[in-house]
């Protein structure tokens, strides 16, 4: 055998490895999906639609695909009891607003804080770093209010903080402000509830 018909082997033999490789390696991604980029979250929505004693308000929620969740909501009350100022805002853990009882809107439990170190009662105890803590809704002398904030705790996509879970979730609107500090009481929590809205998902 010559030098030349030696280098043409030599060629085809590498041409055919190089085939193979290829070959295989597509295979194997083929074989693999669980190594394909998980397709982010599907983009939700959610509403509310909040009353109570003499108060009207609607919630909308909107989650994009990096799971920030957009809290936008108007109220709108008479100011002898949606009085001017700040009142607290959160999700609770039930999607229930019933009114009946000693303790109005009761049906909707306490902050929503789900997990192995949540503690949604009393409610207290772990605030103010429940999942469900928003910032206050401030009221204006009219009676009105709004609040358009941004929420990373939790999704309205199926995860474990999700709002939409099995037994899902209502907003409520307490009388008083909430200060937002850890070891105070349930009245620096916001105290008594005004207002419910149950949350419920809106279909795309």
């Amino acid at each position: 055998m010559n030098k030349f018909t030696s280098k043409i082997l030599l060629a085809l033999v590498v041409a055919s490895m190089f085939v193979l490789v290829t070959i295989s390696s597509k295979i194997a991604l083929a074989q693999t999906p669980s190594n394909s980029p998980v397709a982010p979250p599907q983009v939700t929505a959610a509403k509310a639609q909040i009353s109570g004693f003499g108060i009207t308000g609607t919630l909308n929620l909107k989650e994009d695909r990096n799971r920030y969740v957009t809290v936008d909501a108007t109220l709108t009350g008479d100011p002898t009891t949606l009085t001017p100022g700040l009142h607290g805002f959160h999700f609770h853990e039930t999607g229930s607003c019933q009114e009946s009882g000693q303790t109005p809107f009761s049906s909707a439990k306490g902050h929503f804080d789900p997990g192995p170190f949540g503690s949604s009662t009393p409610v207290e105890a772990n605030h103010p770093y429940h999942l469900g803590d928003l910032p206050n809704i401030e009221v204006d002398k009219s009676g009105k209010g709004k609040l358009k904030t941004i929420t990373t705790r939790i999704t309205l996509s199926q995860t474990p903080v999700s709002l939409l879970d099995s037994d899902g979730s209502a907003i409520i609107v307490h009388k008083l402000t909430d200060q937002v500090k850890a070891g105070g009481t349930a009245a620096d929590a916001g105290g008594g509830r005004l207002a419910c809205g149950v949350i419920e998902a809106v279909k795309s």
